[in-house]
């Protein structure tokens, strides 16, 4: 018995703690208890003692969800709404860069690339690129991104000639990199997660009702401008989310706000490119050619960005499509970014 006790003290110590959420769930309901426990009693002892019983399991059961961990030991959060703002606050734990110094990121993309050529050939493949990005603080509008061509893989018809073939490095600089890895506008945005919500609810509310339909097609319903809206509140949001400027403030309220879409959904079993296991978030909306949905890969426990997966589905339904997968494989601050080789191509569009 003694061995027996002394097994489950050793794997209970073991365990990784709580998480706020739940942790203050359980303080709630413990105190309800007490605060129940010192009223003068209206009935009997005997009609008290089933609330007693169950306030104690349903504040233990709470405890008991804390510690359900993730393959790595990490704790699972018990919704999206939780890992997100877990993750917010490890967003905003991470170094800020000064004036004069620049943030790197390493990311490796894949995605998937449909062309149609002017006699009507169609080609679908998957392309993975090493994306390299050094965007100054002071001013990302002079970011400079490297991208490695990596494997292709050709789903159907021919791959067209002007695709940058395997082995290919790409340099682009300021508007050119801003195609890659866009960040304009994002530094006058607010660092508060209610504030930024609004703010980007209300410029998506703006850009729809600018929108004007095509001539002959009838007005769009109140719905329909409703979905618009919620799509382009989501798309933003996650766009801000996938990348790093300007900085750890506005990506701490950027993850905030995101827990609170409620279309926001909890995944345990996801992997981002680079084949790391992640606990994620997933976003689902309706976009214009059906739905859409963006998977936020985070790693159990310390709650570290590792990427994202954007999904689609066909207009008439159907399985879902793979169209972009990304792993973040680095992000820190530099003192300085490297100089575009005199003998580097042009790139071919911008």
């Amino acid at each position: 018995m003694t061995d027996d006790l002394q097994e489950i003290k050793t794997s209970h110590d073991a365990l990784p703690g709580p998480s706020a959420t739940a942790t203050a769930k359980a303080k709630d309901l413990l105190a309800a208890e007490v605060a129940a426990e010192r009223t003068p009693p209206t009935g009997s002892a005997r009609s008290r003692l089933p609330l007693r019983t169950g306030m104690v399991g349903l504040a233990a059961a709470v405890a008991a969800v804390a510690f359900l961990t993730g393959t790595d030991g990490g704790a699972i959060p018990a919704s999206a709404a939780e890992l997100l703002q877990e993750a917010a606050t490890a967003a905003g734990r991470q170094q800020a860069p000064r004036r004069g110094q620049f943030i790197y990121v390493n990311r490796l993309d894949q995605s998937w690339i449909l062309t149609l050529s002017e006699g009507g050939a169609r080609s679908e493949f998957t392309q993975e690129v090493n994306r390299e990005a050094w965007i100054p603080a002071a001013d990302p509008g002079a970011a400079l991104t490297r991208s490695t061509y990596g494997k292709r893989r050709v789903h159907t018809g021919q791959v067209p000639g002007t695709m940058p073939t395997p082995g290919t490095i790409d340099y682009r600089a300021g508007q050119c990199a801003m195609d890659v890895l866009p960040t304009a506008g994002a530094e006058h945005l607010p660092a508060d997660p209610d504030r930024l919500l609004a703010q980007v609810r209300a410029d998506a509310e703006t850009s729809v009702s600018n929108e004007r339909p095509e001539p002959g097609a009838p007005p769009p319903s109140e719905d329909q401008i409703r979905r618009q809206v919620e799509r382009a509140v989501a798309s933003r949001l996650v766009t801000l989310a996938q990348n790093p400027f300007p900085g750890p403030g506005l990506h701490e309220a950027v993850l905030g706000a995101l827990s609170k879409l409620p279309t926001a959904t909890m995944r345990t079993d996801l992997t981002d490119p680079a084949g790391r296991q992640g606990i994620g978030a997933s976003i689902r909306y309706q976009g214009p050619d059906g739905w859409e949905r963006t998977e936020l890969i985070f790693e159990p426990g310390t709650y570290r960005f590792l990427g994202w997966r954007h999904l689609s589905e066909p207009p008439g339904g159907g399985a879902e499509v793979l169209r972009q997968a990304t792993a973040v494989l680095e992000t820190k601050v530099v003192d300085a970014m490297p100089k575009i080789p005199a003998d580097a191509p042009q790139p071919a569009t911008c």
